[in-house]
């Protein structure tokens, strides 16, 4: 089988910019990048595949290339099928000639890989998974071992340098998405002003305290944010320094678009509450932000009922750790899609 592997470059910015400079100083969140296309050549390798690997900027991928070089196979990076217009793999699995889409996780030794998109694109992210273990926590327990150590996609602050203050012990925690993010753009009906705004005014009406937290990746694109926040009479608040690991153990609920945060609050056993699409989502209560205080009141019913809420998401974490995700450092031939 021929296989095309398109690599992004990784000293520069996966979205063009056009006074974008190369870094050859890698953050360590992209040489997992370059693990799991390695990686991902050796497993099919061993099969006997021919492999080629294309790497360029991110952006100048295209479908052209993919016709180029007529691989049974082309895994593309950072991108949808709705977008790129690769054609899609066919079967029975004699003939593929088709792409396939691959997206790092929040957890970043973590893909995805789909023949539709990744998160809230993805093909499996579509329809409540018909079978997931509900005996074994072994992953829900590993992964919790990270927030333990203050471990997240993006580095936190190492201390609650500056105290949260609330007004009564029920508060609701917001991590705040780029504006601009793809996730965001492609994957939630709702932008993030209009989710700030509209949790702002709820907050003014039921006196419910809220919590927002920057965008670490992006502060400066906060500004707009941090402004609709500090001009409400609400009681909400915003800050950017503290780690979300310090804040979302004192909240009653998380409160998202479609963040990957939402695991890593599912890892603190919290209610998750997320109002765009998500890997989670059928997993997590459906915000409804015509509606906020009746999605309150699910957040406080879930609250209340720890035992099914950890069940629920000890699943998720079985079904997605498990058999939608690749590990960088071992990826198993046979699960490749």
């Amino acid at each position: 089988m021929k296989v095309l592997i398109l690599k992004p470059r990784l000293d520069l910015p996966f979205k063009k910019f056009s006074a974008a400079m190369s870094d050859p100083n890698l953050p360590e969140i992209r040489t997992y990048w370059d693990k799991f296309c390695t990686e991902l050549k050796v497993a099919h390798e061993k099969k006997n595949d021919t492999v080629f690997i294309v790497e360029a900027p991110r952006w100048q991928f295209a479908n052209d290339i993919v016709k180029e070089y007529n691989a049974d196979v082309t895994y593309v990076p950072h991108t949808e099928k709705e977008r790129f217009h690769g054609q899609h793999l066919m079967k029975p699995a004699t003939i593929y000639h088709g792409c396939m889409y691959y997206m790092q996780t929040v957890f970043p030794e973590l893909f995805t890989i789909d023949p539709v998109g990744w998160g809230g694109g993805a093909s499996f992210a579509k329809t409540i998974p018909e079978y997931v273990s509900r005996k074994d926590d072994d992953i829900f327990k590993q992964y919790q071992e990270r927030i333990k150590n203050n471990e997240s996609k993006f580095d936190q602050p190492k201390t609650n340098i500056r105290k949260i203050e609330y007004h009564h012990d029920d508060f609701i925690f917001v991590p705040l998405q780029l504006p601009h993010d793809e996730t965001i753009k492609y994957h939630s009906k709702l932008g993030v002003c209009e989710f700030v705004r509209s949790l702002c005014e709820w907050s003014l009406e039921s006196d419910v305290p809220i919590v927002f937290k920057g965008h670490p990746v992006n502060l400066p694109s906060m500004e707009p944010l941090k402004e609709i926040i500090e001009a409400s009479s609400a009681r909400v608040s915003y800050v950017d320094d503290v780690s979300i690991h310090a804040v979302i153990p004192k909240c009653t609920a998380v409160y998202l678009i479609n963040s990957g945060v939402g695991m890593e609050a599912m890892l603190h056993e919290k209610p998750v509450v997320s109002f765009g699409k998500s890997e989670y989502q059928h997993f997590v209560i459906k915000g409804d932000i015509k509606d906020l205080s009746a999605t309150w009141a699910d957040a406080l019913h879930e609250s209340t009922n720890k035992d099914a809420l950890l069940e629920n998401y000890k699943k998720f974490f079985n079904w997605y750790v498990g058999t939608i995700c690749y590990n960088c450092n071992n990826i198993n031939y046979f699960r490749l899609p």
